[in-house]
């Protein structure tokens, strides 16, 4: 777990954008939907309990360091 919280905001909003990407396809199987589907709400999770957390709102992000 403690990998996870290296992982960037805008990488994990771009996983999910490709899973919703995946589910549009065609001819999966229910398995890999299912696979699919799983990994979707995984990231959603993640996504939501870093912006909850306020990670974008770190001192660290702000313009003012930069």
């Amino acid at each position: 777990m403690a990998g996870i919280n290296k992982i960037k905001l805008k990488s994990l909003k771009q996983t999910k954008n490709f899973y919703i990407y995946e589910l549009k396809k065609k001819g999966l199987t229910e398995k890999r939907r299912n696979e699919i589907l799983k990994a979707k709400k995984t990231i959603e999770k993640i996504i939501k309990e870093k912006e909850e957390s306020g990670e974008r709102k770190h001192k660290y992000f702000s313009k003012k360091n930069y």
